[in-house]
């Protein structure tokens, strides 16, 4: 029995209800973020998994329109009419549910819009999978609730799954290591998760990573992490989706690695200059320009918006050697304020 695991792939990336500091570089953006999609379930069908799991953030936003969504979920109706079963959960993005009953009625293809339990004859296998959908408040107690209403203690099947987008403790995220710790209401403490399953898949976490049940050995919270580098805290992350499958009763995973564009963050000390010297300053930095790169030039030193020189951004855009994307941002007193 094979699987394919993955998370946050946040398709729809281009679209925002705030101001962008290069609208054309995001949505180069979103078509990276969307090819690696496409990359996960070409695999899928290439393995011939049996189960394609995705545990949150499917989509960027919960706003996006129906026409664009109904494009973007294309390759996940391919999937299943080549026989994998799909099985969704809505994430903190998408408000913890779909819209537009988008996967209503489709053959093969399993939300779990509410807490429930599903059971399948995989690959001469019985494989119960109890899901929910992201909890938003007070996830370390209402877990449990949630995870109660699921029904999963009625599973009699050879391998049980969870399905879940929610922070575990001791998972860590960002460029400092950030770790989150059982004390946080939004996070859940593994000691606390029952005994009942043999695979935890995870999302909402965006760095790969394998946690330890403490009470079990074997039983592992597997984050595959997203699928794209989303933010500039994810900027030196491998990414990939997890390859699952059941051997001799045990579960073997692998991480697959997927292409990323680089990140990269300038400091330009501004306030108080020249419109003259920060746009040369500026153009000094060229030379690191790539078209698979995300550049984010970052003008410090400022209270007020004011406190800054009044640049041309529009024509040294113009001037630009080709890039993947390059934001403009100002430090405002503690906000950083897109340019």
């Amino acid at each position: 029995m094979k699987f394919v695991h993955t998370a946050d792939t946040h398709l729809g990336f281009e679209i925002t209800r705030v101001k962008q500091s290069d609208p054309g570089g995001r949505g180069k953006r979103a078509d990276a973020i969307y090819q690696n999609f496409l990359r996960i379930v070409e695999h899928t069908v290439e393995i011939e998994a049996d189960l394609f799991m995705h545990c949150g953030d499917l989509f960027n936003k919960y706003y996006i329109p129906k026409e664009t969504l109904d494009e973007l979920v294309r390759p996940i109706f391919n999937l299943s009419k080549a026989g994998t079963r799909v099985l969704l959960i809505p994430g903190n993005h998408e408000r913890s549910e779909f819209p537009f009953d988008l996967f209503h009625g489709a053959k093969g293809v399993f939300v779990f819009d509410q807490p429930k339990t599903l059971s399948f004859e995989v690959s001469g296998y019985t494989v119960g999978i109890a899901g929910f959908p992201f909890i938003r408040q007070n996830s370390k107690t209402t877990f449990h609730k949630a995870l109660e209403q699921t029904e999963y203690k009625s599973l009699r099947t050879d391998l049980n799954i969870l399905m879940t987008h929610q922070a575990f403790d001791t998972a860590s995220v960002g460029p400092v290591d950030f770790v989150f710790r059982a004390s946080r209401p939004d996070t859940v403490s593994r000691n606390t998760v029952p005994l009942d399953f043999d695979y935890i898949a995870a999302g909402h976490i965006h760095r790969y990573q394998i946690l330890d049940h403490p009470m079990k050995p074997g039983l592992n919270f597997v984050y595959p992490g997203s699928t794209q580098r989303i933010s500039f805290a994810e900027m030196n992350e491998e990414k990939g989706f997890v390859e699952g499958e059941l051997l001799d009763n045990r579960i073997e995973t692998r991480l697959v690695p997927l292409p990323t564009y680089e990140m990269e963050i300038v400091e330009i000390e501004a306030a108080g200059l020249t419109i003259e010297d920060c746009s040369n300053t500026i153009r000094s930095h060229f030379w690191r320009f790539d078209e698979e790169r995300v550049i984010r030039f970052k003008l410090t030193g400022g209270k007020r918006a004011a406190d800054y020189p009044a640049i041309d951004l529009e024509r040294i855009r113009m001037e630009m050697p080709p890039v993947l994307e390059c934001q403009f941002v100002t430090q405002v007193g503690s906000r950083w304020v897109a340019a």
